[in-house]
């Protein structure tokens, strides 16, 4: 698999966590993951850590999407709802500037029944270099 689109979905930590890549586009990315036992804090529920991660690869692929190494220098998160195991979550990243240096996201995390689970907002560097030559 070539292409930005292609190192996206080699992420090792992604793929650790079974994060799908689902789609990307220009300043957009969809992500997904089933929430399973490993992924569980001690209250039964999913792990912040785990929604946060979705999050951000999420994040990434849109930030990364212009085939403009893009690099994040803050996020914030808030948790909303609680999902547990055998839950699907999807991550939908959005650009909502796309300024020469820095661009702003907001990352919603929703369960298959569009549950609002987490909301984000993040925000890159971009760098002059290509993700991808």
């Amino acid at each position: 698999m070539g292409g930005f689109i292609g190192k996206m979905k080699e992420d090792p930590f992604a793929n650790y966590l079974g994060i799908t890549i689902e789609d990307v586009g220009e300043g957009y990315a969809k992500v997904s993951m089933e929430v399973k036992e490993n992924l569980l804090n001690f209250h039964g529920s999913t792990n912040g850590g785990a929604i946060f991660s979705l999050a951000d690869v999420a994040f990434a692929c849109a930030s990364n999407s212009h085939n403009q190494t893009a690099v994040g220098i803050a996020m914030t998160m808030y948790y909303m709802q609680a999902s547990g195991i055998g839950d699907r979550l999807v991550a939908i990243a959005r650009e909502e500037t796309k300024p020469n240096r820095l661009g702003v996201y907001r990352i919603e995390v929703l369960n298959d029944k569009e549950v609002l689970i987490a909301l984000a907002e993040g925000m890159v560097y971009r760098k002059k270099d290509k993700l991808v030559p």
